[in-house]
């Protein structure tokens, strides 16, 4: 065994007792011992370290030069002992996740994996809110929400953005109507509330086509917009990952746009100032792993 193995670290907390407070008296006042407690201690780091750690000026003890050497080591010592002691007490898989996404992101993309999530992290408090894009973004900022999944690009200074998914948006239309004949009247368009990325999109396509507006129709549900197109009330644009596994498919048909407007990323965005959220990241780790766009 080394010289180093047999050194002693729980010395070390009477050694930074002695080097904060500057005396014997105070240290043992802070530890709750006697004064030649404190003495005793500091003789057997002295002896095992072989060197001395402090010299006395009058009432007080001032650090040696090896003494301040030690002192930042004893320091990280003492931080390591404190991380470890919470790596045991307290448990990390546990408390709120207050998640934000778009309702058809949290159709489509979200029930496996937070199934997956909870299985890893059942203790943990998932809180899942569905909205537009820009509302989830202004509950980030605002503090109300660990983290949201909005459609992109996006960028903002307070934000950190990461993408998770890409997206095909498709324009969905009644079952007999012909992408043609949509210049021959004004046409209602159909969507979520407005902020919605995807409703954004829909109308740049619909400003890129030309083509008159005869009304918004603005719904929560996505049930609710296939029904008015099937219906035949209007159009909207819904990503090909919805469409595809929805049941109600057979209602609607749907068409490719140009690329510039049809391909979107979803985001997972949140605060660069956060404080370290463990749930979040193993909720990252498992989308990153499902599909890893980001490496």
């Amino acid at each position: 065994m080394g010289a180093w193995q047999r050194l002693n670290p729980q010395l070390f907390r009477y050694f930074l007792a002695v080097a904060r407070d500057g005396s014997l008296s105070a240290a043992g006042q802070r530890l709750n011992c006697v004064p030649s407690n404190v003495s005793a201690r500091l003789r057997q780091l002295e002896q095992q370290l072989d060197t001395r750690l402090f010299l006395r000026q009058g009432q007080r003890l001032r650090l040696t030069p090896a003494g301040e050497r030690l002192l930042p080591h004893a320091e990280h010592l003492e931080q390591l002992c404190q991380v470890a002691w919470r790596s045991v007490q307290e448990d990390i898989w546990s408390g709120d996740l207050r998640l934000g996404s778009m309702e058809t992101t949290a159709a489509v993309r979200l029930p496996e994996l937070l199934a997956a999530f909870h299985q890893q992290a059942p203790r943990v408090n998932l809180q899942l809110s569905t909205g537009p894009s820009r509302r989830l973004v202004e509950g980030v900022l605002a503090g109300e929400l660990d983290a949201g999944l909005i459609g992109g690009p996006f960028e903002h200074p307070q934000l950190d953005c990461q993408p998770i998914w890409q997206e095909e948006l498709m324009l969905v239309l009644p079952p007999m109507q012909d992408v043609a004949s949509l210049e021959v009247r004004p046409q209602t368009l159909l969507g979520f509330p407005e902020g919605c990325h995807y409703r954004e999109r829909l109308e740049r396509w619909v400003v890129s086509r030309g083509l008159q507006v005869a009304a918004r129709q603005s719904y929560g549900s996505i049930d609710a917009i296939f029904a008015g197109i099937a219906a035949g009330m209007g159009i909207g644009l819904l990503p090909r990952s919805l469409l595809e596994s929805h049941s109600r498919l057979h209602l609607v048909q749907y068409r490719a746009i140009a690329p510039e407007l049809g391909a979107t990323t979803t985001l997972l965005v949140r605060r660069h100032d956060a404080a370290e959220h463990p749930p979040l990241a193993l909720l990252l780790e498992l989308m990153r792993a499902e599909n890893p766009l980001n490496g």
